[in-house]
């Protein structure tokens, strides 16, 4: 069971010595729209996470975008996308989604992913695998559906696709959703997991919402992640998303690589 170390390209990658002491510690990178122009290390970017959303309806210029990434990234393996609204251009407050646009039913965002993922797998190739991550939910209707375990597990396994299991995410949805976190998990598409996002979450001073914080994981998350590997026999990417100071950054990829 290959496991390997993908580190996303983030601000930090702007110091020269920061990216270098980074890609050292990393088997792979993971570029991100923001950084697509990021050319060191093309050889080790071979994972791309994408903020489309397939459940949308995607313009000329979404396809034209997801050429110039398949263009511009020749080693790319994995490809991952949002599921994160039902709206299609959600106002965002306080780093959360409001309703703003237009409103999919579930029955048009499962139609836009069937049309979409067919056209996303005939661009990209059988080599590379294709991804849709699970959104965090925030009390407001911009989040309904979206974050419902059957409805990620029914676009994965309708379009015959992989899952990038962000943990934080989850957690941030059964805090705020009232739900039990292994319940929760048993729902989503792990039989199809192929990325691991991992970091820790945040909860307010008076504890009525939790957050996507971005704190480097703790011990917790480290044990979900050493549960889910060991379960899983396909090849699977583990993902640190902390953008903070380098030094816990190295520290923590190197506590990921002794799960490995």
């Amino acid at each position: 069971m290959p496991i390997k170390i993908a580190t996303p390209i983030s601000h930090l990658f702007e110091k020269t010595k920061f990216a270098n002491a980074i890609a050292a510690e990393s088997d792979f990178l993971e570029c991100r729209d923001r950084s697509i122009e990021f050319n060191s290390f093309i050889n080790k970017q071979i994972l791309f996470h994408c903020e489309l959303q397939p459940i949308h309806e995607l313009s000329n210029k979404d396809w034209d975008y997801l050429k110039k990434i398949r263009n511009e990234k020749p080693f790319l393996k994995l490809i991952s996308f949002h599921i994160a609204s039902c709206y299609d251009k959600p106002e965002i407050r306080n780093h959360m989604f409001f309703k703003g646009g237009k409103r999919y039913l579930k029955s048009e965002m499962l139609q836009n992913a069937r049309n979409n993922f067919s056209k996303i797998k005939a661009l990209f190739g059988p080599n590379v695998k294709i991804c849709v991550e699970n959104n965090n939910y925030y009390p407001t209707e911009a989040y309904d559906v979206v974050t419902d375990p059957d409805f990620i597990s029914q676009i994965v396994i309708d379009n015959d696709i992989n899952f990038l299991f962000d943990i934080a995410h989850a957690r941030v949805t059964c805090f705020n959703r009232k739900l039990d976190f292994d319940n929760y998990k048993s729902q989503l598409p792990l039989s199809r997991l192929s990325q691991i996002h991992i970091c820790t979450y945040g909860i307010k001073e008076d504890e009525s919402i939790a957050y996507d914080a971005h704190n480097i994981p703790n011990d917790e998350e480290l044990e979900e992640v050493r549960a889910n590997i060991i379960k899983s026999p396909d090849e699977i990417y583990l993902t640190v998303e902390y953008y903070g100071d380098v030094a816990k950054l190295k520290e923590s990829l190197n506590k990921v690589r002794e799960l490995v």
